[in-house]
This record gives structure tokens, C-alpha cells and sequence, in this order.
């Protein structure tokens, strides 16, 4: 048996010579950046009414972006957009992230470069002091992006 471990020991040996650590490239290794999911929201506001839209990320640490595609009638020139984390049990969407007050159409109103966690979050969409009339129903469209 001794001889077993001496052996044993002397192939280890013999299997490690000349391999050495000397990994000076400190990179990581990444996969492949997740594929961009685009959510397309419709709704319609009045002047003293909100909407709420919940998305779900799940892949952390990437941009989200939201914007509006259209707004109407044009005689409206911006709205509200908040993005905030969804609380599922007040019901509630939490504008705790970006807020921008006159988003117009064809732009984008919020960009969040931190990277975002994973979670359930929620884009609230109000009158920021673009509608003025409250006889009018302002209809949209907002784009959400994220991965």
C-alpha cells in the first residue's frame, strides 16, 4: 500500500510539472447580452386621472427606457411618466426611480442606466400640466424597454 501512495504521488506530481497560474488577463468571462424586450402600452388620461402599467424585468443590471410613440390630440404637448417599483400588496406604483413631468412623443422620457433589478415595476402615466381642458381625453401609447 505504500508503494500504491508513493506512486500516486510521484503521477500527481509528474501531472502538475510545468502547469502554473500565471493568468495575468483578470477578465471575466460573460454570456450573452439578454434579448431587449419592447412593451407597448395604450391607454387615456384626463386631466385629473392616472393610468398604471406593470412590466417585469428579469435581467438585472441592464438599461430600461420608456417613452411615448404618440400622443392625441395633438393640441396636447406632453404628459406625465413615472417609473416606479409595482407594491402588489398596497396596489400601488411607487414613483421611487424617474419621474419626467413633460414627455413628448417621439422621445425618449426616462432612461434608468444603473441597471435595473430584477422585480415588477410600474409605469404611471399623468398629467404633468399638459392638459388644461377637463373636457379632453388624451389618448397614448408608451414603449417600455428593458431586458
Amino acid at each position: 500500500m505504500r508503494q500504491f501512495m508513493f506512486a500516486l504521488g510521484i503521477l500527481a506530481a509528474a501531472a502538475s510539472f510545468g502547469c502554473t497560474n500565471n493568468n495575468s488577463n483578470n477578465s471575466t468571462t460573460t454570456g450573452p447580452t439578454p434579448n431587449l424586450v419592447t412593451e407597448t402600452f395604450n391607454g387615456s388620461i384626463t386631466q385629473g386621472t392616472t393610468m398604471i402599467h406593470n412590466f417585469t424585468i428579469t435581467n438585472a443590471g441592464y438599461t430600461l427606457a420608456a417613452g411615448f410613440t404618440s400622443i392625441t390630440p395633438s393640441t396636447i404637448p406632453s404628459l406625465g411618466v413615472g417609473i416606479g417599483v409595482w407594491d402588489p400588496n398596497a396596489q400601488t406604483c411607487g414613483l421611487n426611480q424617474l419621474q419626467n413631468n413633460a414627455a413628448t412623443s417621439g422621445s425618449t422620457a426616462i432612461t434608468y442606466t444603473s441597471g435595473a433589478p430584477n422585480g415588477t415595476y410600474c409605469a404611471r402615466v399623468y398629467n404633468g400640466g399638459g392638459i388644461t381642458d377637463p373636457t379632453v381625453t388624451v389618448s397614448y401609447t408608451l414603449q417600455v424597454e428593458h431586458y
